[in-house]
């Protein structure tokens, strides 16, 4: 009773330090990031429709431009004005009603492209979230192309300068402007209008001209400077430069502007064409941070190097477990298809974006080879999945198999039981904890800021919210699985200490940057993910993985989603409004599996396959080894020596039990049963035939004398009790020390061996077919019976075809010439020397090469101690 209520208290706390590190995080958070005064005014559509419409009120001729738009920021001056203030004064900057800078600090880029050639840029804005433009460029083709004018343009800047501007005189005005503007000097115009291009021609060299038409260009550049965000800024006008590049004439106006609360100094370039258009407004802010870091470079390097040795190092395990039969392939499989989907998901909501951009630009086989790319890519994630999946599930079962259990309980779908709901409950509580952890190491570090980059998911991917879960599953399987399934339970499984998990996992975090939100100075970063993976390994030592691979994965969306609620109106809400019905769902669900669900108690257990056949091996292996050892026991554990007879034999199975046998049954002092066979085929079955033919040799021998006959009776017992198509080779005889006589018969064995004393050899090969192939009388019809005299020093080789048909690694046989050759060379030695020699000699043969076939040798040799 003390351990469930002192669970349940552990289980309390950690809910309510997830939901004070939940609320933490929600009330610090803005304070903390750079887009917390962001508000944008405008959806994209709104934006796009007013950079369209801006574009043609200065009398651009209007284009069914495809546009491109991306929320941006000033990310450079925005860091270094973290790195120069705190966050509290950084803030109360961001704050001020009357700072005009807020405007310049995040805009829309719109890049507009021709409809015709999606490669070809026309135009690009740069507008503030209010829709003023903060930028504009056109392209140098669109002005060949268009040879643009603004008439309202001209208008206000020549009204006061040329009496009674009628309608005509303002077109022979423009067209002349056109003219000048396009090096085309061959025009005819009114006399008024050539006055004013020659004041214009003559800027260089005419001084008395010069504040003219200086007069003129600032006119003409505030007329779009009232027009843009730039309106509400004092700027100081520098200088003009009269510039003819691109085969036309423009004047590109200097102006500047600086702020003396924050140092940032601005520089504006703006080019008018003579003919009243805008061809470019072009700002560059100052100070930018930009700082290059080798030490970040360096830490990069490691990490690359790192992630490559981890994989060929999977590799290598992945191969030596298949090799072990010990991966189960099922849920590996189930992991692959998802993955498979997964990975290149975001890569088709990525596509399906820039067809949204590019309509109609993308061709059948654009498609088609996208498509490929994203079947190739998918299947490579797939196998790699694969290979992570029953790499870590592996590892796992076999050192810490309990982390596994709320996966195995909804791997099977089994989801309505308490295990999974409160793995649920801490799941959430970790995601809490985790991102409480985060935000109190930012705000308790001064000098450690968020980089003020805009990553919009909404930007890149159709379906932004759908888009965020993939990316963050992602990110969470492939950082968890391999730190916690795989290196952490290795390093259990080598006898480490369970406190070098933490002590890894934070290395890790670090090493790798577990978290989705870039930091500055970079080593500080190191050390709040190394906070992070240091709490996330201390709850893997308590809690089942799932409750850690689920809470990172909350942490990771609290983070990426941020942006979804930081921002007023913000493009990627929708990202978190589905992490908040994920959770709410995952609340609700966690609370009825908790109160409904089945007890732990009455659920089943999950055995893989894989250990169910290793349990199933293991007990054959040991119901094996007791069977080679009672088989072992029907050899003759000591031979009978006969007088002036010196045997040996030997029988090495190629498992662990085998067909082959042979026997030596005493008959009296001198007499001697010698048998040796082989059942066809290997194993169990065909040493259960051989433990058959024993009991019955046993049985007849001491009764029947004559070697034919018994063979005969064996035949006939044989065929009433084996399968069909088993049989059993074998030579059967009876040896007489006193007369030194062996008569034996031939059931189809292989032929006998005799080396005589003086180095002849022969071969014998008596009639006769195996034990069970033939029926009734024509078994002992067909057999013979061999009656063989020894002289002193002869000898008799009978072996089992294991022998003589060994293959080596070049699959070349050992054969009867080889064993002939050797037995003669040592015929002098005694028996057991000679079977002796006779094995070494077959295994050096074999070198390498598996044993396929049980090997069985007798040697029987006349002794020189009795007299004829």
């Amino acid at each position: 009773m003390f351990s469930i209520n002192n669970k349940l208290f552990r289980d309390l706390l950690l809910v309510i330090l997830g939901v004070l590190g939940a609320g933490w995080f929600f009330l610090q958070y803005p304070a903390l990031h750079p887009f917390n005064n962001l508000e944008i005014e405008y959806s994209r559509e709104e934006i796009i429709a007013k950079s369209d419409s801006t574009f043609q009120s200065w009398q651009f001729q209007s284009n069914d431009f495809l546009s491109n738009i991306e929320l941006t920021s000033s990310a450079g001056v925005l860091d270094s004005l973290q790195k120069k203030w705190e966050n509290k004064e950084f803030d109360r900057w961001l704050e001020r009603t009357d700072n005009p800078l807020k405007s310049l600090l995040f805009r829309w880029e719109i890049q507009k492209y021709d409809s015709e050639s999606a490669n070809e840029r026309l135009a690009s804005f740069g507008m503030s979230p209010a829709g003023e433009v903060v930028s504009f460029n056109i392209s140098d083709e669109l002005v060949r192309n268009q040879r643009p004018f603004n008439r309202l343009a001209v208008r206000e800047v020549f009204r006061e300068q040329v009496d009674e501007l009628t309608r005509s005189l303002e077109d022979s005005l423009i067209t002349g402007l056109i003219d000048y503007q396009h090096l085309n000097t061959g025009a005819e115009s009114d006399s008024k209008v050539l006055q004013i291009i020659s004041q214009l021609r003559e800027l260089r060299g005419a001084q008395a001209d010069e504040a003219y038409t200086m007069k003129n260009i600032w006119s003409l550049t505030d007329f779009y400077l009232e027009r843009t965000v730039w309106k509400h800024f004092d700027l100081q006008k520098d200088s003009v430069d009269l510039l003819d590049e691109g085969g036309f004439q423009f004047a590109r106006a200097y102006l500047s502007y600086s702020d003396s609360v924050s140092d940032i100094n601005s520089n504006i370039e703006i080019d008018v064409l003579p003919a009243g258009s805008l061809k470019s407004i072009s700002v560059d802010m100052q100070p930018e941070l930009s700082e290059s870091d080798k030490s970040g470079e360096i830490l990069k390097t490691i990490s690359f190097m790192a992630i490559l040795l981890f994989a060929i190092w999977l590799l290598v395990i992945f191969y030596l477990r298949i090799k072990a039969r010990a991966l189960d392939t099922k849920p590996a499989m189930v992991i692959a298809v998802v993955a498979g989907f997964i990975v290149p998901g975001f890569t088709v909501l990525q596509f399906i974006q820039s067809l949204g951009v590019f309509r109609g630009m993308v061709g059948t086989a654009e498609i088609i080879n996208s498509l490929m790319a994203l079947a190739i890519f998918g299947a490579i994630s797939a196998v790699g999945f694969f290979v992570l999946t029953a790499v870590s599930d592996s590892i796992t079962r076999q050192y810490w198999p309990e982390k596994l259990k709320a996966w195995d309980l909804i791997r099977r779908g089994i989801f309505n039981n308490k295990p999974v709901g409160w793995v649920i409950i801490r799941a959430l509580s970790i995601g809490g904890i985790l991102i409480g952890i985060w935000i109190i190491i930012l705000h308790a570090i001064p000098s450690l800021y968020l980089t003020s980059t805009v990553e919009m998911v909404s930007d890149s991917y159709a379906i932004s919210s759908i888009a965020n879960l993939l990316l963050s599953v992602l990110w969470a399987l492939l950082l968890v699985v391999p730190v916690f399934l795989i290196l952490a339970n290795q390093i259990l499984g080598l006898g480490g200490r369970k406190w070098l998990i933490p002590l890894t996992s934070a290395v890790i975090f670090a090493l790798l940057d577990g978290s989705p939100v870039d930091l500055n100075p970079w080593y500080l970063e190191a050390i709040s993910n190394f906070m992070v993976g240091f709490a996330l390994g201390w709850f893997y030592l308590k809690f089942d993985f799932l409750a850690i691979a689920l809470g990172f994965l909350i942490f990771l969306n609290l983070l990426m989603s941020a942006e979804g609620w930081l921002i007023k109106n913000s493009p990627d809400a929708n990202v978190f409004y589905l992490f908040v019905f994920l959770v709410m769902g995952l609340i609700v669900l966690a609370t009825y599996f908790v109160i409904k669900g089945t007890d732990r108690e009455k659920l089943p257990e999950y055995v893989p396959a894989y250990i169910e056949d290793q349990a199933k091996e293991q007990r054959l292996q040991q119901e094996l080894s007791i069977a080679r050892v009672v088989q072992q026991t029907f050899l003759p554990a000591q031979i009978h020596r006969l007088p002036g007879i010196d045997i040996a034999g030997t029988c090495i199975p190629a498992q662990e039990t085998g067909g082959d046998y042979y026997d030596m049954i005493q008959l009296g002092e001198s007499r001697t049963a010698i048998a040796i066979g082989d059942v066809s085929g290997k194993g169990i079955r065909a040493a259960f035939y051989m433990t058959f033919t024993k009991g019955v040799l046993h049985s007849l021998s001491a009764i029947i004398l004559s070697p034919v006959e018994l063979l005969n009776q064996l035949n006939r017992l044989f065929n009433e009790n084996a399968t069909r198509g088993t049989f059993i080779s074998m030579i059967y005889g009876i040896l007489e020390a006193d007369k030194r006589q062996f008569t034996f018969a031939r059931a189809g064995h292989n032929p006998m061996l005799v080396v005589r004393k003086n180095g002849d050899t022969e071969w014998l090969q008596p009639k006769g077919i195996g034990v069970g192939m033939a029926k009734d009388d024509s078994f002992i019809k067909s057999t013979e019976e061999y009656v063989l005299k020894l002289k002193e020093g002869d000898a008799i080789i009978l072996y089992t075809d294991g022998i003589t048909e060994m293959l080596n690694s070049g699959n070349k046989f050992y054969g009867e010439e080889r064993l002939e050759r050797l037995v003669k060379g040592v015929r002098q030695a005694s028996s057991a020397k000679i079977l002796e020699i006779i094995i070494d000699d077959v295994n050096e043969f074999k070198g390498l090469a598996k044993q396929h076939d049980d090997m069985t040798l007798v040697i029987i040799k006349a002794d020189a101690s009795v007299n004829q």
